[in-house]
């Protein structure tokens, strides 16, 4: 099962209950009885047909027949999912969803193609639906709807999900790209015996630690932001793009932050540091189980993780990633019709914006 700590002297521990009212993650458990309801569901109507018709997981079509299974999910996920989708609460943590018996060996290389937890691949459908559309990069896992996210010896040290080795520091999803997910869902597969910390942080809980001033310079774009290494990785130009890391509402904005972060100035540095060190005492730290799903608001929290020793001979951690857009037509003047949750954008085209 999931745990959620913090370490001495940050964030409050959160606590294991459904308290959407006065805790940013609301957190629901699923009882035996929920668990055993929702596996009978979605094996009996919603996974076994649709495999059985021939939809291969992570395709649009198993998105489309998730989003009319999406009432599989217990009453409280249900309410839970659609808080975080109006912006009641940044993050939402099911624990104990119904998890594949034997979801196959975790994958060891870069790309390798594993469909066979086929319940975790229903629970991301679901969830990403009851969110919004899903859509991908194509230069990021070879354009997949669905992310395998494991450990690789190459990518051992890169701050990637492929890292083990060193800490993956806090960041938004794909904070360099014009166009971000609006929630990011992460299922676990597989735990292990001494399982990682996923680090999760509320842009209230930081801010809430700056001065005006700070937070006034965080909204110029005094900052430059590199392209990450997952998508270096498959060959997108190391580009360096300008931003502001804060934007939006004076009373609700957004954020944009990634270790490639660069300040221009030193009055940008000094704001910078600030962020990063407020942002550090906000952590909050989550464990996922097999069956926990996490999912948040991209544009509202950071999220990072703590480096693990893996073994690589299919036994290491393994979760499940999806993205949600609250517009999928956004995309369109960046996808072909070929592949048209597929987004691909020439960031040349914005490094002088």
């Amino acid at each position: 099962m999931a745990e959620t700590t913090t370490l001495p002297g940050t964030a409050p521990r959160v606590p294991a209950a459904d308290l959407q009212d006065t805790e940013p993650l609301w957190i629901v458990e699923l009882t035996a009885r929920e668990r055993d309801e929702a596996g009978a569901a979605v094996d009996e109507r919603f996974l076994d047909p649709v495999l059985n018709a021939g939809i291969q997981p992570g395709t649009s079509d198993f998105f489309n027949a998730g989003e009319i299974a999406e009432g599989m999910l217990p009453e409280r996920a249900r309410a839970a999912l659609a808080a975080l989708r109006r912006g009641t609460v940044p993050a939402v943590l099911i624990r104990g969803l119904p998890s594949d018996v034997d979801p196959g060996p975790t994958p060891t290389e870069p790309g390798e193609p594993s469909l066979s937890p086929r319940r975790g691949y229903g629970w991301i459908s679901i969830a990403v639906r009851r969110l919004g559309d899903e859509f991908a990069y194509a230069m990021e896992k070879k354009g997949a709807l669905v992310h395998s996210i494991y450990p690789t010896a190459q990518g051992a040290e890169t701050q990637s999900n492929a890292s083990f080795r060193v800490d993956l520091g806090l960041h938004t999803e794909n904070a360099f790209h014009p166009i971000r997910p609006d929630w990011v869902a992460l299922y676990c597969v597989r735990t292990v015996e001494h399982a990682p910390a996923t680090r999760l942080v509320f842009l209230d809980e930081v801010l809430a630690q700056l001065t005006d001033d700070e937070i006034a310079v965080l909204r110029e774009p005094r900052f430059t932001i590199r392209v990450v290494d997952s998508h270096l990785a498959e060959g997108e130009k190391d580009i360096a793009l300008p931003v502001a890391p804060l934007s939006g509402s004076p009373r609700d904005p957004v954020i944009r932050w990634h270790e490639t972060l660069s300040a221009n100035d030193e009055v940008a540095e000094r704001a910078m540091r600030a962020f990063s060190a407020a942002a550090q005492r906000a952590t909050r730290y989550v464990t996922l189980g097999q069956g926990d799903m996490l999912v948040f608001a991209n544009e509202f929290c950071l999220h990072g993780r703590d480096k693990f020793e893996a073994r690589l001979d299919g036994t290491d951690r393994w979760t499940l990633r999806g993205y949600a857009l609250r517009d999928i037509t956004i995309t369109r003047p960046y996808v072909t019709p070929a592949r048209p949750r597929v987004t691909r954008i020439d960031l040349s085209a914005h490094a002088g914006d």
